[in-house]
């Protein structure tokens, strides 16, 4: 293929490809596209993902909502999967790529428990597991950094992870797949900055309600807390210069291709400032974004964790 060569994907009427590290549970989100009638293949070589669309042609019915996972555990072979899906108008509404990641740590767990090998392991290059889940992170960024949605399943059992993919199958190639999804999460610093956020906005400046005897067992969905932090000058002065902030970078990200955004709010525990900015945001974007290009939603990762 010259660099100048567009591909046809035909009939294709979805055409999902999933990246990610491996003991990010690829497998797992494969076999769920599977269960939702995607054809599916895992360790498609990238040499042949041409002609694989051309052959699927043949056949338009059995291949109309496809996923395939490439085989790219190499530098070589990300820089050809990325140039083979710029000649086929990635990103689009039919087109899209999820990459699964996970902590060190979390894959590190999982293939204690598994006992099996790491297909990426070099014994030239890697002294330990560590070393093997570093270079493979490092070699497969470019395709993250194109990605229409990152998935960090580090803290997701098998469950949310199936939850998760069959929400973006259900609106891939539809017609409303073309909207800008943008996804309000609220955190505490304590459990971790969520891998998957785009953006991330620090609001332990403002005062605690978890300090006030009548608010500390509430949440920043339950009013009391909203009205505290929500009534506080230097609150009212953040929502609305992020808010014109958010409202410039929403739409530029649209413009770049984008589907899906996440924001995330991080406070101590993420219990109550975090959820009552997220909250109010969030309301206000609604208002703001046109509803057609639009959809906005939040996510309260940490409000039932202990204090």
């Amino acid at each position: 293929m010259t660099s100048k060569e567009l591909v046809d994907i035909g009939n294709i009427k979805s055409l999902l490809f999933l990246c990610g590290l491996s003991g990010a549970g690829r497998s797992t989100a494969l076999d769920s596209l599977a269960d939702l009638g995607f054809f599916t293949n895992e360790n498609l070589p990238v040499a042949v993902c041409k002609s694989f669309l051309q052959y699927a042609q043949f056949d338009p019915h059995r291949f109309q909502r496809t996923a395939l996972a490439p085989d790219v555990d190499s530098l070589a072979k990300v820089e050809l999967f990325l140039d083979f899906i710029n000649k086929i108008g990635h990103p689009s509404p039919t087109v899209q790529t999820i990459f699964l990641e996970a902590s060190s740590n979390t894959i590190v767990r999982r293939y204690g428990q598994t006992r099996r090998p790491h297909p990426c392991f070099d014994p030239n290059l890697d002294l330990t597991l560590e070393d093997t889940i570093a270079r493979e992170r490092q070699i497969l960024f470019p395709i993250r950094d194109r990605a229409n949605l990152v998935i960090d399943t580090s803290n997701l059992n098998l469950h949310e992870l199936r939850k998760e993919i069959s929400a973006f199958a259900a609106s891939l190639g539809s017609k409303t797949s073309n909207l800008v999804r943008v996804n309000l999460i609220a955190f505490g610093f304590k459990h971790g900055i969520p891998n998957d956020c785009d953006l991330v906005v620090d609001v332990r400046f403002l005062p605690n309600p978890y300090f006030v005897p009548l608010l500390k067992d509430k949440t920043g969905l339950d009013a009391e807390v909203q009205k505290f932090v929500l009534s506080m000058p230097d609150a009212q002065e953040f929502t609305k210069l992020y808010i014109q902030q958010l409202q410039f970078l929403i739409k530029k990200h649209a413009e770049s291709g984008k589907l899906y955004l996440n924001i995330g709010f991080g406070c101590t525990g993420g219990r109550h400032r975090s959820v009552a900015l997220a909250e109010e945001i969030g309301r206000q974007l609604k208002t703001r974004l046109a509803p057609e290009s639009f959809t906005v939603s939040s996510k309260y990762r940490d409000i039932n964790k202990p204090q």
